[in-house]
């Protein structure tokens, strides 16, 4: 996990999530409806990060039982409460 700096691109959250009534037949696969349980780790990823990521994790679930899966959704990451240049920063 690289975090949250990135030189710009799309940026991914990874999220753990729990689902019903379903079985996937590949680690690509959506679930039709799942309940976010957790992120997966702190921050951003990339999409390429992010897509290694739900591969190996989904992959590992396809083997057990659990009901848990990992999906990459795109976010937008804003800075709110960075100072400005000039700001002063501190008490």
């Amino acid at each position: 996990m690289k975090g949250t700096r990135h030189p710009g691109g799309n940026r991914f959250r990874v999220w753990i999530a729990r689902y019903e009534q379903w079985q996937p037949a590949g680690y690509r696969e959506v679930p039709p409806a799942a309940v976010a349980v957790e992120p997966a780790e702190k921050g951003t990823m990339s999409g390429e990060e992010a897509a290694t990521y739900v591969e190996a994790f989904n992959r590992a679930a396809l083997g057990r039982s659990g009901n848990l899966w990992a999906l990459a959704l795109p976010v937008v990451v804003r800075y709110e409460g960075d100072p400005q240049p000039g700001q002063t920063i501190g008490g």
